[in-house]
Formats: C-alpha cells, structure tokens, sequence
C-alpha cells in the first residue's frame, strides 16, 4: 500500500458496509463510518472507524462526511416502509449526489444491482439504475457501480415463518435458480476499488455468485444444518405481498420486490450483462446458512436485527 487514505462509508451497520468498514480498516486506511445509531457502530469505532452520527439524507451531514476524503462507498439503505419507494431512492442519490459536487468528491463506489444498466430491468432493479443516473451526473467524479445478483441475505425476509412453522413461504417457484452473493463479498470488493482507487470515468463490475441454487436446496441445507425438516409453500404474488406487509413493510416496496422475485424466476437472474471484469463471490451459500441462517431461525433474537425488509428500523 502506498499510503493511507481516507474514505467515508454510508449505511456502515448494515450487511455490506459493516463489512466495508472492516476491509479498509483491516488494509490500514482511516474510514469514517456513517450512521443513524451509535450503538449499532460501537464495534466498528472500537475498530478504529472514524464514527458519524447523523441521518444519510441531511445533506448537511453529508457534505461533511465526504469533505477531504479520498473516495466514499455509496449505498441506499433500505427503507422498506417508505410509502413511495422508488421516490424514496431517488430522493437519497440526489443528496448523495449533491452532497458530492458541494464537498468535491472524486472516488466513488455506488453498490447498485445486475441489470441496473440494461433498459429491460423493472421492479427494484429499475430503482438502482434510477440511483446511478443520479450520481453520474457528478461533475469529474469518477464512480465504479457494483452489479451483485441477489443477496444471501434475502433469505432472511422468510424468517417468521422459518421460525413458526418450518416454512420458505414464497411466490417463488421451489425450482426457481437463483443467483445469490453475500454482503460481505459485495463490501469486500467495493473496499478493494476503493483501495486501489485506479478507476476513471464511469464503470460497471458485476459480483457474480459461485454458484447457483434453488429454494428447495435451500430448505434441504437448512434441514441438514438444523435436524429439522425445512420446506417451501408457494403462495401467490398477491398472499406474497400482503405477507410483507402484515409484516410492516409498505405495499409499494413490498409490490417491486415480489416483481422481482418474478422477473428472476422468468428470466433466471435477471438481465445477464456482458462480459466485464467481475468479482467472483467467495463465500459459500452452504457457510451462510450454517453459520448465519440457520442460527438466526433458532435464535430468541427479534428478526428486526436480521432484515430491514420484514422489519423495517431506522438505524442506518
């Protein structure tokens, strides 16, 4: 390493900037971490991340996080209960945005979705190809949108009825292929971008998964991990949503992510781009599920601390 630098992280609790955080901490650069809840950041300020209190769509707060810094990660928490999501996303890139050209900023990495720049893509990939037509029009900033296929941490939305009744309760096709990455792979790879910090211009890299899997895979990894008997219902689209949202999440998020969930099984991961130097994900789907998932059905812990899409919280 040449030198150190600085960097900002937005949405560091979460999956993929807590991991970020950790990355560039690990390869002797200074991070300032950014987030609504202290107490969710006291282990990554033990760390020695640099901690920023404050809500990710004052612009305010912004602007001074991204003064001086070397390059920022930017992400779009999820706010699932937001009444107009996609309005929602817009309206956090172009703080981000304006938030950029006022504190000069010239690196950024933008953790986005595969498909946000092909013009086939709807439900929330469209919302991602929204957030990247809004930082690109940063003046001389240049930016490296990742494109992960799904996350590991979607399996998480179906904790309740794991929990209750042994149930994957989906509008899913149990056959249906999916792609899946772990967060911690996309934040380790927008860690390294920013590290190496040779990027110019506007760029795309995909995070492609290593393998692909099914939910009934799923269910059977789950059962051989748990010694019980894990299986998926399908359910309509319509009882799919109406899930979600009994669960506290807003009809209109919960509507786009079943839409997607469609579009994947149509397609298969939806849309496939060309070919680009990409990040091949390292952790395995089989790891997460023991490690993580099937711990996360048998904890006595409130599934708010696993997913912000079947419990919304505001700590970003």
């Amino acid at each position: 390493m040449e030198r150190s630098r600085t960097y900002a992280v937005t949405a560091a609790t979460g999956h993929v900037g807590g991991y970020a955080v950790r990355e560039l901490l690990r390869l002797g650069h200074s991070v300032r971490a950014m987030g609504r809840d202290r107490a969710r950041m006291k282990e990554l300020e033990a760390a020695g991340a640099e901690i920023l209190v404050g809500d990710l769509a004052d612009r305010d707060h912004l602007e001074r996080a991204f003064t001086g810094v070397d390059g920022a990660l930017l992400i779009v928490p999820p706010q699932p209960a937001a009444e107009d999501f996609v309005q929602y996303q817009i309206d956090m890139a172009r703080g981000y945005a304006a938030a950029a050209r006022a504190a000069g900023l010239r690196n950024a990495v933008v953790v986005s979705a595969m498909g946000a720049n092909d013009k086939r893509a709807g439900a929330l990939i469209e919302g991602h190809a929204n957030i990247e037509a809004e930082i690109n029009t940063v003046p001389g900033l240049n930016v490296v949108h990742l494109h992960p296929t799904s996350f590991f941490e979607i399996l998480y939305y179906f904790l309740q009825p794991l929990r209750e009744e042994n149930v994957l309760r989906t509008s899913l096709g149990s056959d249906a292929q999916l792609q899946l990455v772990a967060g911690r792979d996309v934040g380790a790879t927008g860690a390294r971008l920013l590290a190496d910090l040779s990027f110019r211009g506007i760029s795309n890299v995909p995070v492609l998964a290593n393998r692909t899997i099914s939910l009934r895979e799923v269910c059977e990894l789950i059962s051989e991990q748990s010694g019980r008997t894990f299986t998926v219902e399908q359910i309509s689209a319509e009882a799919d949503i109406a899930d979600l949202v009994s669960a506290g999440t807003g009809h209109s998020f919960a509507a786009k992510l079943v839409d997607t969930w469609a579009m994947a099984t149509a397609r298969g991961e939806m849309p496939q781009e060309k070919p680009a130097p990409a990040s091949v994900a390292e952790y395995r789907i089989e790891d997460f599920i023991r490690d993580e998932l099937v711990p996360a059905i048998e904890a006595d812990v409130p599934i708010s601390e696993y997913s912000t899409a079947t419990r919304p919280r505001t700590a970003f």
